[in-house]
């Protein structure tokens, strides 16, 4: 099915919109499901719509009455739980409009609705009123205002009106101080509810007792100084560095110690050439043959150096 909507302050009536006086209001409704109800395309939508019109046109049995329009529809968070108990309430704000002529007031619109709601058999829990200042977030300027112009009205502190043709008056967007401010180490960032601001410590600084925010110590970071990994990256550097001096001083005393090696060495092999074979260093002169020593006492190196035993020729 369908239904036509008019303008605020308006209501539908002989495929016409006319001007009405607008009532708002809260009714509780018991619901056996409330799955869909956030989709106004939704059957169960159409369902509570279908219940909540059909109250409040047996509630308002006069002429003056033009049309109840639901404004929205709020389903707590616990509502699922009191499914498993039977059923539950869901919360339907509405608007019930009337002729700009009515003679109707707050009060008696709450006392027809009253009424109703105890003689009704269609799960209506209970009504309560609003004024079109609350309902519009805007401040009374005496005791008989009624903020019946919603866009002449003045809104309740932290809240404004986003566009002078628009009636309601909304929550201001939060803001922090002047003070948070880079320049004192500060931020503003939205709370975790998304209900408000913060000012806290730029990352990297932590307020101290006297509400300055400080830089983080050495090895520290992140929100509040909580995060410890520049300390561990500190720490693996220094390892890292002294590993690199040390490969660098053992390169440099690579070549002396692999000298005193060799020399160690080529002293020890001389030494058992020596005493088991009666060689000197191998090769020690440049060449490819080692040199024998002979101790022989008594006997020339070079026995034809000795011209005395060599026979004179007879001729």
């Amino acid at each position: 099915t369908y239904f036509c909507l008019c303008f605020f302050g308006y209501y539908y009536n002989s495929s016409t919109c006319k001007k009405g006086k607008v009532f708002p209001g809260t009714i509780k409704v018991e619901v056996s499901e409330v799955s869909g109800l956030g989709d106004e395309n939704s059957l169960a939508y159409q369902q509570l719509h279908n219940k909540v019109i059909e109250f409040f046109g047996g509630a308002f049995r006069n002429p003056d009455y033009g049309q109840t329009v639901i404004d929205g529809v709020s389903i707590r968070p616990s509502a699922r739980l009191e499914m498993r108990a039977g059923g539950t309430g869901v919360e339907v704000t509405v608007l019930n409009i009337f002729a700009e002529t009515t003679k109707e007031n707050e009060g008696t619109v709450l006392k027809l609705v009253t009424k109703a709601i105890e003689n009704n058999t269609n799960n209506i829990l209970g009504y309560s009123n609003q004024s079109l200042c609350d309902y519009f977030n805007c401040e009374k300027e005496n005791a008989q205002d009624k903020c019946d112009n919603g866009l002449l009205c003045k809104c309740k502190p932290g809240f404004e009106r986003p566009n002078p043709q628009i009636p309601m008056c909304l929550a201001s967007a939060p803001t922090c101080p002047d003070t948070c401010n880079a320049n004192n180490n500060r931020q503003c960032l939205v709370n975790k509810d998304n209900t408000g601001v913060e000012c806290v410590c730029l990352s990297g600084y932590k307020e101290d007792d006297h509400g300055i925010c400080q830089k983080c110590g050495f090895g520290y970071g992140g929100v509040n100084c909580e995060d410890q990994y520049q300390r561990l990256l500190r720490g693996t550097f220094c390892h890292r560095l002294i590993l690199n001096l040390l490969t660098i001083y053992r390169s440099k005393n690579k070549d002396k110690y692999i000298e005193e090696q060799n020399l160690i060495e080529n002293d020890f092999q001389n030494l058992r050439l020596q005493q088991t074979t009666g060689f000197s260093n191998l090769g020690a002169d440049g060449s490819i043959f080692p040199k024998v020593r002979a101790n022989i006492s008594g006997q020339p190196q070079n026995p034809y150096a000795n011209h005395r035993s060599m026979p004179r020729p007879d001729y």
